[in-house]
């Protein structure tokens, strides 16, 4: 049979096979951007983790609850403490309150070791529930460094109450 010459850069329907795949052929550049919807198989190898970066890494804090976790009056004080169990960094903050202070702002603050993390610390202002940002000029954290969150004031004509608090950190 005479060679056929290929005049067109495309191929066949299905005219490449997995039998005519070279072992070891398809290298991961080729596969960059692969859909993982495209992985299939009864058995997937495990997956190493460590690879994986720049994950969020969300940290939680309350304050201003009673013991069935009822909104209550804030106090100037610690309210929640940790210790980093990865290294990564502070990216940003969120906060609501369930009741507003009123007569000056509600201010909290965040501590890595001690120091604050904010140059201007997140604040509530007078008669609002949802936190104003800080801002954060100690980013970073690794394993090992404490850290706490406490509220710094309170409000003075009314005081606020049931502050839900969450750092945005990445790892």
């Amino acid at each position: 049979m005479p060679l056929q010459r290929i005049i067109s850069n495309t191929l066949k329907d299905d005219a490449v096979t997995q039998s005519k795949i070279v072992d070891l052929a398809v290298t991961d550049a080729k596969i960059d951007g692969m859909n993982a919807s495209k992985l299939s198989g009864t058995t997937l190898p495990t997956l190493d983790g460590s690879a994986l970066t720049s994950l969020p890494y969300d940290i939680g804090f309350i304050g201003g609850f009673d013991a069935d976790l009822a909104p209550d009056d804030l106090e100037v004080a610690v309210y929640g403490q940790l210790v980093m169990a990865r290294t990564g960094t502070f990216e940003g903050e969120v906060g609501v309150m369930d009741t507003a202070g009123t007569g000056s702002t509600v201010i909290v603050d965040v501590e890595k070791n001690d120091v604050s993390i904010y140059s201007t610390k997140p604040t509530f202002l007078d008669g609002e529930v949802t936190a104003q940002s800080g801002t954060i000029t100690t980013s970073g954290f690794v394993t090992g460094d404490k850290v706490t969150f406490k509220v710094t004031q309170v409000g003075s004509g009314t005081v606020g109450q049931g502050v839900r608090f969450t750092l945005k950190c990445r790892v």
